[in-house]
Formats: C-alpha cells, structure tokens, sequence
C-alpha cells in the first residue's frame, strides 16, 4: 500500500509521478492529483499556476533537442567492430 501524498512542497512541481506505465500507475498519479485538488486546494491552486506559467512552445523543444545532438556529437558511441574479441 502507498502512503497518503504529503502536500506539495512550496514552489515546486507541475504534478504527479508515478513509477508504473500502466494502469495501476496512472490510477496512483490520479489519485494523488484528486485528493491534492480536494484537501489540499491552496496547493492545487500553485501547481495550476505553475503549469500556466510553464514553457511548452515549440521554440523550446526544438532548442533542447538541438542540445541533446551537440552532446550526442560531442561523445559519439562506442563502437567495436570485432564483437568477438
């Protein structure tokens, strides 16, 4: 059994994790974000606010992904070409 959410900590978060991609996973994360919203509303109320205020244009995307292909050419892969060695 999971224990009960504690209320978010001040000033952060945009919501609910949850280790399992599955149904049991999002059933806890759904749980977790409708008992914040019932007892917990002033937090309810910051993570909206927080979720608003969060950047999810393209502009960014685009500029992370760019990031992630310098590093990726920065460290190439390690490859061996004789596996059996």
């Amino acid at each position: 059994a999971a224990a009960a959410p504690k209320p978010e900590p001040e000033g952060h978060g945009t919501g609910w994790q949850f280790q399992s991609a599955d149904a049991e996973g999002l059933k806890f994360g759904l749980w977790n974000a409708l008992h914040t919203y019932k007892h917990f509303r002033p937090s309810w109320n910051k993570i909206v606010r927080r979720c608003m205020k969060a950047d999810f244009s393209w502009e960014l995307s685009a500029r992370k992904y760019e990031q992630v292909m310098n590093w990726a050419k920065l460290d190439p892969p390690f490859i061996n070409p004789w596996p059996f060695q």
